[in-house]
């Protein structure tokens, strides 16, 4: 990886662009490796979605050499605008000049950018991802396309696609990883104070955040509470208990306002719990299932099986 074509489209996302545009540019500051960025895309000049106005963009190149990556940025989605002129640019350009040398270079996309690679066609027969409010309309617009829900990034051959926002950082760091190892890609997560912990089979949303679309201040104190002792066996009795509630007054209120159960909750973080010590320590599974509080390691990979497709012991060899 010597040259990395960030692509811009119309109101692009600023933290989409901000946040890859950072670590890469970490790569040559910490004196890792040679790496050019260039930001390109159909406008010269262009207004990011939050306002801000950004010049001196580059025309899309005509020509990639081995090696290169591209990476399209997110944008303010509006599907109807995907028809523009300056889209339309972007799309026939990852036609003509991206699709061919597919395999010899890397395409990725930030977010919505996925929605680009779609309308290119080269989502088709593909696994991807994106922002997870655009999941379906992703899937819908591009049927042939397998869009996969709650994923940081999704790998398919020399593309990859990743999930919104922040996750253009995650994706930063793999493409790092991926050219220069892992202990470039820890310094320069280090340098820039991001935590070097998620991997593409990651969920997109971390569990407290994936039920907290919610405003009930006794459910949050709930989840918190289990957030921060995933392994607690306390019955669910006490648990009520001690936010001054009967349990079947809690396990109604909690099903309401998260849409799982209490138990679906609690095992949930527990898995969360079980794949950053299957990552991150040597412990064994039946330790590691201990640590957990599941009951037994038959209990965890039960548990695991409905979430995973692989036994605990496979995921972390490929972690």
């Amino acid at each position: 990886m010597k040259r990395v074509f960030l692509v811009l489209p119309p109101q692009v996302h600023m933290l989409d662009l901000g946040g890859p545009m950072q670590l890469l540019g970490s790569v040559a500051a910490l004196g890792i490796s040679p790496l050019a960025l260039h930001c390109v895309g159909p406008l010269q000049a262009l207004t990011s979605f939050q306002g801000l106005a950004l010049s001196g963009v580059k025309a899309l190149p005509a020509r990639l050499a081995p090696g290169d990556v591209v990476i399209v940025v997110g944008f303010k989605l509006v599907l109807s605008a995907l028809s523009t002129p300056a889209h339309r640019q972007i799309v026939d350009w990852l036609q003509a000049v991206v699709q061919p040398r597919l395999g010899q270079v890397t395409l990725a996309s930030v977010c919505t950018g996925a929605f680009l690679l779609g309308a290119a066609g080269l989502l088709d027969g593909r696994s991807c991802t994106t922002h997870h409010e655009h999941l379906a309309r992703l899937q819908q617009r591009y049927p042939h396309a397998r869009v996969l829900a709650s994923r940081v990034l999704v790998e398919d051959g020399a593309l990859i696609t990743s999930a919104g926002v922040t996750a253009g950082i995650d994706l930063a760091l793999h493409l790092i990883r991926h050219a220069f190892g892992a202990p470039a890609a820890i310094q320069v997560a280090r340098e820039n104070v991001v935590p070097f912990r998620r991997l593409g089979q990651d969920p997109a949303l971390d569990v407290p955040l994936r039920y907290r679309n919610h405003h009930h201040p006794v459910i949050h104190a709930v989840q918190d509470f289990l957030s921060r002792q995933p392994a607690c066996e306390l019955p669910y009795s006490e648990l009520a208990g001690r936010f001054a509630l009967s349990y079947r007054h809690l396990a109604r209120l909690f099903q309401q306002e998260c849409g799982v159960t209490l138990k679906q909750y609690q095992q949930q973080l527990r898995l969360d719990l079980a794949r950053r010590l299957l990552k991150d320590s040597d412990w064994a599974v039946e330790l590691v299932a201990q640590r957990c509080g599941f009951a037994s390691p038959q209990a965890l990979r039960a548990a695991w099986r409905q979430e995973e497709a692989v036994p605990p012991s496979r995921w972390r060899s490929q972690a």
